[in-house]
């Protein structure tokens, strides 16, 4: 298996997985170049360097649906179809794919409308491992799906910073709103002629063909313009499938450079230069250099925030965040979120945030004392030798392993109480200012906004460097609330703008508020600072 900047998502070399009819439109073949003409530079998969195909690591034709379609808002039976036709292609590895397709038809989700396989595949993975740290079932047990789960998330988000990305990219051209049954069709046909190609072994009967395969190739055929033999024709008479192959070997001797492809949308007027990221407006006029007391002040502000850091283990925005916020007081839905940010800020271990799962995916109540409680429920089975059990959907089943249930409960516990006491010990610092009321949603959404803003100053133009700018759509509102919050003026767009124009735009809208506060960095809103007339 090949692997891209990191990335597994070839079986193996592209141009070799490549069909012959690799893309429905007629175009004739490229002209050869003249003996004079340089070759180009070709990378290590035989592919033009600098053309999209390598950038990104993708065949063109994953692209240019890529473009169109974004895997944090797309049906089920449409993903199924990506992962099939880019298995095909040899674009995704095939445990990916699978995994994909299975999850798909076995929960039911092929059938429903649009959805976020982002959030739908974290899930599963939490529901996973929520079992496991409850002793529900053994980790030797659960390893595999974690493991398949979580190369299914590295692929789904790549795809997704892909998406973003592409669509500052006028190197590639979209595929048409409804190109992914067609280049499903299109799977399925290239895979009938191959077999039709290779013929049958002697003895054997010939291939059949499910209902799916030929009703591909019927409207394949159909949008080719071939034209079936009529039903007395003494070739093939009879036999649908092999009609089709007589009309369509006669077509192909007409058209011998003809290619397959699926529909795309128009070209953008002027295509963006794909190995530069977009050019920025000029800037403004420099602005005024900080005075030594302004600088004095930043400098003692660095160093006061690197001290409470050392004595307290985490970033100030944390500790203003907690100083603000009683866990002990706190919902299950909360304690999930606040530990998500604390996660992500390095305050809290990947192990530390797995042990409150069984609390925040199962929606218990009383979280600050939810673990005791289970403790003691452990203490007393064990007390009167009865093995603990949990409620299945087929009855109660016995706990696989009660000590590791025992242990998450006491190292989930210690989280809590830490982070309980940490509230209350920074009631008495005076050198941490509280979050304004809404602490927490405000963390969450300046959280959002800083992985926007940072994926949209990389400008990511290859398979390497995207990542996804967003991955829900809470993140999204979360962004826009941020901009609100510190008073970007935003321009309206029109009603049916996609949530990718209104970032575009709205990231543009940033930068012009930026240069007219170079000094300004979106922060937490602290509470206003205690006076001594507040204790009288």
């Amino acid at each position: 298996m090949a692997v891209s900047g990191g990335f597994p998502i070839n079986l193996q070399p592209q141009v070799a997985m490549r069909p012959a009819w690799a893309g429905v439109r007629v175009a004739g073949a490229a002209t050869a170049a003249g003996n004079d003409a340089p070759a180009p530079l070709l990378d290590s998969k035989g592919l033009e360097v600098g053309s999209p195909e390598s950038r990104y690591g993708l065949s063109m034709q994953t692209l240019q649906l890529l473009k169109q379609y974004d895997v944090r808002n797309m049906s089920g039976k449409d993903l199924d179809a990506l992962s099939e036709v880019m298995l095909a292609q040899g674009d995704m590895a095939g445990d990916v794919a699978g995994a994909i397709s299975s999850d798909i038809e076995s929960k039911g989700w092929n059938t429903a409308g649009d959805s976020n396989a982002l959030e739908i595949f974290a899930k599963r993975r939490d529901d996973a491992m929520a079992s496991v740290k409850a002793g529900e079932i053994t980790m030797r047990l659960a390893d595999f799906p974690l493991k398949t789960n979580a190369r299914v998330r590295e692929a789904l988000e790549k795809l997704a910073g892909i998406h973003d990305a592409l669509q500052g990219d006028g190197s590639v051209q979209a595929a048409a709103s409804d190109s992914m049954s067609q280049a499903l069709e299109l799977k399925r046909f290239n895979d009938w002629t191959r077999i039709e190609q290779q013929g049958a072994e002697p003895g054997q009967p010939p291939a059949t063909y499910d209902q799916k395969t030929a009703d591909a190739v019927m409207n394949t055929l159909q949008r080719l313009g071939v034209k079936l033999p009529p039903a007395d024709d003494k070739v093939g008479a009879g036999d649908p499938m092999a009609q089709a192959w007589s009309a369509y070997q006669a077509w192909r001797a007409q058209h011998p450079d003809g290619k397959l492809q699926i529909d795309l949308q128009a070209a953008a007027d002027k295509a963006a230069d794909p190995s530069k990221p977009e050019p920025t407006e000029a800037p403004a006029a420099a602005a005024q250099p900080a005075t030594p007391a302004s600088m004095k002040r930043q400098a003692q502000a660095l160093v006061q925030g690197a001290q409470l850091q050392a004595q307290y283990g985490m970033s100030l925005p944390m500790l203003q965040l907690l100083k603000g916020f009683d866990v002990a007081n706190a919902s299950v839905d909360q304690v999930k979120q606040l530990g998500q940010l604390l996660q992500g800020n390095g305050a809290l271990s990947q192990d530390d945030a797995d042990s409150l799962l069984p609390l925040t995916q199962r929606g218990m109540v009383d979280t600050i004392g939810y673990y005791r409680r289970d403790l003691s429920w452990l203490a007393d089975a064990q007390q009167h030798g009865i093995v603990p059990q949990y409620r299945t959907a087929q009855g109660m089943a016995d706990l696989a392993n009660v000590a590791g249930r025992a242990r998450n409960d006491q190292q989930a516990q210690a989280v809590l109480d830490r982070l309980a006491g940490l509230h209350q010990a920074l009631q008495g610092d005076d050198r941490v200012q509280a979050v304004a009321d809404g602490g927490l949603q405000q963390a969450s959404d300046l959280a959002a906004f800083n992985v926007w803003a940072q994926v949209e100053r990389q400008g990511a133009r290859s398979g390497d460097s995207a990542q996804p700018e967003f991955r829900s759509r809470q993140d999204v509102d979360g962004i826009f609330r941020t901009l609100q919050r510190i008073g970007v003026e935003l321009t309206p767009l029109d009603g049916d703008a996609n949530v990718s124009q209104k970032l575009a735009q709205a990231w543009k809208d940033y930068q012009g508020w930026s240069r007219s506060h170079p000094d300004a960095q979106p922060a937490l809103q602290l509470a206003p600072a205690a006076r001594i007339n507040d204790f009288a």
